[in-house]
């Protein structure tokens, strides 16, 4: 068939390239700002390490457990006192704490990232840098952490919740809009309200609205009832 016929010729095909580009624009602005809920927490300054700072609050359960899976580090150097419920991290071993400080050369040549988990290899140490002195190692923290139990987490969690609930409801009332005006029209106004809705999250400045953003978002989502509709026809 000839994607750019004449409406006689091959109406179907070109109502088929309609309906899928239609989707993927609409699936595009559905999902436009799910992966970016860390930038936008960011933004918020909600991340706890925005909220508590490590210098301030050591021993925040979230900065205890972290990980850095890149690195293979760990926010706690010598390891911590609970591995499911931590409250502290482990002390600084004896050999490391009595060791003397090691001059300027030594201690850049050892600041990588060996020294952040010596574990229990800490039987002859010759010297010790002001790093390796430390429990904490707040240099793996990344600049936002959203890690489980934190604020941060908490907003984009209840932000998917509001964009799939709008979604679900969306979907159920749907289907008399398109019966009653068709799954061109419908689309089209979808596609339009999408437009609008995406281009405001640009103006996200609190989590409520971060929410509310992501429920108007949502509703994009019953494009997928629109889609099938329209196919079957």
């Amino acid at each position: 068939h000839r994607i750019w016929g004449s409406k006689e010729r091959n109406p179907h095909i070109r109502a088929f390239w309609l309906n899928t580009l239609s989707f993927f624009l609409a699936f595009l602005g559905w999902y436009a700002l799910a992966p970016l809920g860390v930038y936008v927490t960011a933004s918020l300054k909600v991340c706890e390490n925005q909220l508590y700072p490590p210098a301030e609050f050591p021993k925040r359960k979230a900065y205890l457990k972290y990980k850095n899976v890149d690195k293979q580090l760990f926010y706690c150097r010598y390891g911590k006192n609970d591995i499911k419920d931590p409250t502290e991290c482990k002390d600084v071993p004896a050999t490391i704490a009595m060791a003397p400080l090691c001059g300027a050369n030594a201690a850049s040549a050892s600041s990588g990232a060996n020294v952040s988990n010596l574990g229990a290899n800490t039987s002859a140490v010759p010297c010790a840098t002001a790093q390796m002195k430390t429990r904490y190692n707040p240099s793996v923290l990344p600049k936002c952490v959203c890690t489980a139990g934190t604020e941060c987490k908490g907003v984009i969690d209840n932000a998917g919740i509001a964009g799939v609930a709008s979604t679900i409801f969306a979907r159920s009332i749907f289907g008399s809009l398109l019966e009653r005006f068709g799954p061109v029209n419908v689309q089209s106004g979808l596609l339009l309200y999408g437009s609008i809705v995406v281009a405001s999250a640009s103006l996200i400045s609190a989590p409520w609205n971060f929410a509310l953003i992501r429920f108007l978002i949502g509703v994009v989502g019953a494009s997928f009832v629109t889609c099938q509709f329209w196919s079957y026809l």
